[in-house]
Order: C-alpha cells, then structure tokens, then sequence
C-alpha cells in the first residue's frame, strides 16, 4: 500500500481507538462549588444539601467555641477561593471573621455580597435584647441569639436557604440541590418526631444551661430555663451567684446544668453537687465529639444526653 493512502487509515483507527478509550473512562465531573462556612453544623447542612456538586469547609471546628476562633491568615486563603461564604450571622463570629474577610481580597463574599450568605436571614431571631446594650449587660447579641441551629426546624430552613443559593450560583445544579434538599427532610421529620418523643417526659422541667445558647432548643423542646451559670453572658460566677444558683434550684426544682464541651464545668460542678443536680456534657456542635460527623447524629447525641439527664 502506498504510504501516502497508509497515513489516512492509521489516522482513522487511532480516532476510533481513542473514542473508545475515552468512553470507557468515567466522565470527568464539572467544578465543584467551593462552600467554606464559620462552623461545622453549616457546613453538615452544606453537604447534605450541596452533594457531589460541593466542596465544603468550615473556618472552625466542632470543638471550639464558635465566639473565639484564631483568625489564622491560612483561612483568608480559605476564603480568597470561596465560590460561597455562609456564616451564622448576629455577630457571632464579629471577633474573628471579617478580618479574614478582608484579607481574602474575595470581594464577592463581603456581607451582602452575591456570595454570601448569612444563615441568620433564613430563621426568627430569639432573644433580642431590648433597651440600650453596652458591656454591663455582658456579651449581648445586639440583633439577637445566634445559636439556632439545636432547633432542627430552624436548621432545615437554614439547609433552604443554603439550596437557593447553590442552585443560583449552579444553575446547572438546581435539580439535584432541590433533591438533596427533600432527602434531608425526608430524613430529619422523622427524626423530629423521634426526638419529641424522647424529650416528651421531659417537657415543662427546668434546666440551667452554662450560656444563653439553648434558647431555640427549648423553644423547640418545651423545656424550660431556670438561667444561666454566667450571671451575665461571657461574664464568670462569682461565689455568691453560685449559692444563689443552688437556692433557686432546689425551689424550683432543676435537677439538669446543660453544658457544651468547650466551656469549663468548674462553676456548673458547684451547683450540680449542691444542689443535687445531674451535669449533662453535651456536644457544642457537629463533629465535636465522635460519632457525631452529621446534623442529624449531633441532635441524636444532644437529645440523648439532654432527656436522660431529666429522667
């Protein structure tokens, strides 16, 4: 055969040959959209909801106290390629997160940016102080309580909102994310009605908790706060508001302190002891003890600790 008609066909069966190696290989995925969210329990519900399509992170983890997280320069970098900021909002994350912002040069996820999305906008706010707020009153929330998500209600609206905006940014996506979304609350209905259950005995007792940050959850559970082991929020208990504690207990019958594992019991072991109080250590978020890598798992564990301290 002539060179010249060889080069045609050995062309023709390279193309063939190639094609075939091509479908035998798994199509390569689209980008993922990067989500970076402040906590843990957002970026449980970014997952949930964003799926294959979404690469999440969070700025801190489940063990830390989402107040106070080390504004490591290596987050901005974190930021400086987010495709969506979410963070919980009220202030929560006022001491760490927007200069990290700043540093991310990321001006689509300044607050309002189309980027951004602040979990705080998707719920009811509690808690919102009234009259003038100032350092004497301790660390108020201006706008309200940020810790909503121990109310799965208020978390699978968050999980909407956060669909939305995927689907906005990936429209491309929007029927996945919309699925995701409903296999999320075909799960944690159930799982609500479970947990109601649970806490059903419960309901109407009194708790102290270390913080305000369980308003949402009684507000879901129907359990009731006594107060807090801080005589004002972020402020430490001095002897004489402890034994004020223990009075108040033994009249009104508390006999639970709710506690989330990053605060120190020392203060909440007091009152316990003298006022014959059982002291629940609970998870502060997802992923901060093991076996609580999801939403879900997290509230299993949470509704758990907190009915059988109440048995």
């Amino acid at each position: 055969m002539n060179p010249a008609t060889k080069l045609p066909s050995l062309l023709r069966l390279a193309a063939v040959g190639g094609a075939a190696l091509l479908a035998a290989l798994p199509l390569r995925a689209a980008a993922a959209v990067k989500v970076v969210t402040t906590t843990e329990g957002l970026a449980a519900l970014a997952k949930d909801v964003g799926g294959k399509r979404a690469d999440v992170e969070s700025l801190s983890r489940g063990v830390q106290d989402p107040h106070f997280v080390d504004a490591n320069p290596m987050l901005a970098v974190k930021l400086r390629n987010a495709d969506l900021l979410v963070d919980v909002g009220l202030e929560l994350e006022i001491g760490w997160l927007p200069p990290l912002v700043n540093q991310s040069r990321n001006a689509d996820i300044q607050p309002g940016g189309k980027r951004r999305l602040t979990a705080a906008s998707a719920v009811t706010v509690l808690d919102v102080p009234t009259g003038p707020v100032d350092r004497s009153r301790g660390d108020l929330h201006p706008a309200g309580n940020p810790h909503f998500l121990t109310d799965p209600r208020r978390a699978l609206q968050v999980a909407a909102a956060i669909a939305d905006r995927l689907a906005a940014l990936d429209p491309g996506g929007a029927a996945d994310y919309r699925q995701n979304l409903s296999a999320l609350r075909s799960r944690l209905e159930p799982a609500m009605a479970r947990w109601q259950a649970q806490l059903a005995p419960a309901k109407g007792r009194k708790i102290f908790t270390q913080h305000r940050t369980f308003t949402y959850f009684l507000d879901w559970s129907g359990i009731v706060s006594a107060g807090e082991i801080e005589p004002r929020p972020g402020v430490p208990a001095p002897p004489s508001y402890l034994a004020e504690l223990v009075g108040r207990a033994q009249r009104e019958g508390v006999k639970a302190i709710v506690v989330e594992d990053y605060y120190d019991t020392k203060s909440a072991e007091v009152v316990a002891r003298h006022a014959g109080a059982t002291l629940a250590r609970i998870p502060g978020d997802v992923g901060a003890e093991p076996g609580t890598p999801t939403y879900e798992k997290y509230m299993d564990m949470l509704v758990s600790r907190v009915a059988g301290a109440l048995r």
